[in-house]
């Protein structure tokens, strides 16, 4: 069942110049659409500047379409108003690429951690510590750390904390955004293991975005391969991976390096 439906979505910015709008735009998605099964892991993959990540902000509503539509499990987004959309937030989260970035300096684990549990439920006092311990320990993080703030974590820890706090809200759908990439090559298959595990334990739905055509076979279980604004491949992960029907995905199979256990 589809989740998940992406139909026709386009973004084009216009073209400026110092004397306004030149009349011609850019295409950062240009007619895309596709489905994500309930359950399923999405691979999208493709170089930087493809239009991935102005499509995932399309998806979270951080970025308004030029054309078309996002239905998630039924509902046009796009139909919503803010207010709307904002309650719905809570049913998909996300998963940035630097999570020291998307980390608030000021605040402890503990304090980011509970006011993510508490954005559909308000946890009562007495239970917040056992609430973050459980969701510390969900993600191989030790609850005695709970107190401590990002910079006295390595970068491997402050994504599982990204991590939780994505998790937290109860969400169904995921939209992991390299979030691998900025982490050391023998933290990465942790993080992606973590994922998969969680994704299987929650009944999640996801979509994994990376430039690097290996991580994704490592995690999906179907990849879109975008160029230019558009998809240009598409298929369940072995296929896509052992026979490539484009020219562009030959490519950046050509260019991948193969990620491990």
């Amino acid at each position: 069942m589809a989740y998940l439906e992406i139909r026709q979505a386009s973004v084009h910015y216009p073209v400026r110049s110092t004397w306004g709008t030149t009349g011609e735009v850019v295409r950062a998605v240009d007619n895309v659409s596709l489905t994500v099964e309930k359950g399923r892991i999405l691979g999208l993959v493709g170089e930087s500047g493809c239009g991935k990540s102005t499509l995932s902000r399309a998806i979270m509503q951080l970025q308004p379409l030029t054309s078309g539509s996002i239905i998630l499990n039924g509902t046009n987004l796009s139909e919503l108003s803010t207010a709307e959309v904002r309650r719905r937030r809570l049913d998909f989260q996300m998963i940035f690429q630097d999570p020291y970035a998307s980390l608030n300096p000021r605040f402890s684990i503990f304090s980011t951690l509970v006011e993510a549990l508490s954005r559909r439920t308000p946890l009562p006092r007495k239970e917040r510590e056992q609430a973050v311990a459980e969701l510390m320990n969900r993600v191989g993080l030790s609850p005695e750390h709970m107190y401590k703030y990002p910079h006295e974590f390595s970068g491997g820890q402050r994504q599982r904390i990204a991590i939780a706090r994505a998790i937290a809200p109860g969400p169904a759908l995921l939209l992991a955004d390299e979030p691998v990439s900025a982490l050391d090559v023998s933290i990465q298959s942790q993080i992606l293991n973590l994922l998969t595990d969680l994704t299987r334990e929650l009944k999640l739905t996801m979509i994994f975005i990376s430039h690097d055509l290996s991580v994704v076979h490592y995690i999906a279980d179907d990849i879109a391969v975008m160029r230019r604004g558009q998809i240009v491949e598409y298929g369940p992960a072995e296929d896509v991976f052992t026979t490539p029907q484009h020219e562009y995905t030959r490519t950046l199979l050509s260019a991948a390096p193969r990620l491990t256990d």
